[in-house]
């Protein structure tokens, strides 16, 4: 089994050495960085409208209900409190 498996990897290794070492064109490269750069753009369009949204949504709780944004602040607390404490209780059973 040991053997099959080490010409395997001999023979992968011999057929990458053959591979052409080329580097690709500089138009594939400009080309990849200006589709990051635009997928990058409309992700922080997309990021900025929804914080401004929840900011929005924050303050007009805040302004018109502000028991309500105490109520949300406190049991985000609790639960985050829960969730740290079952978290843990499975890191020490792991442990």
């Amino acid at each position: 089994m040991k053997d099959k498996t080490e010409e395997k990897l001999i023979r992968g290794l011999e057929e990458f050495d053959r591979l052409d070492r080329t580097p690709p064109p500089h138009e594939s490269f400009t080309l990849m960085i200006h589709e990051i750069r635009q997928r990058q753009r409309k992700e922080l369009i997309l990021f900025f409208i929804a914080a401004l949204f929840i900011v929005t949504l924050t303050v007009m709780v805040l302004i018109n209900e502000p028991i309500l944004y105490v109520a949300g602040q406190l049991l985000f607390l609790i639960v985050a409190g829960v969730v740290l404490a079952i978290r843990k209780n499975r890191v020490k059973q792991h442990e």
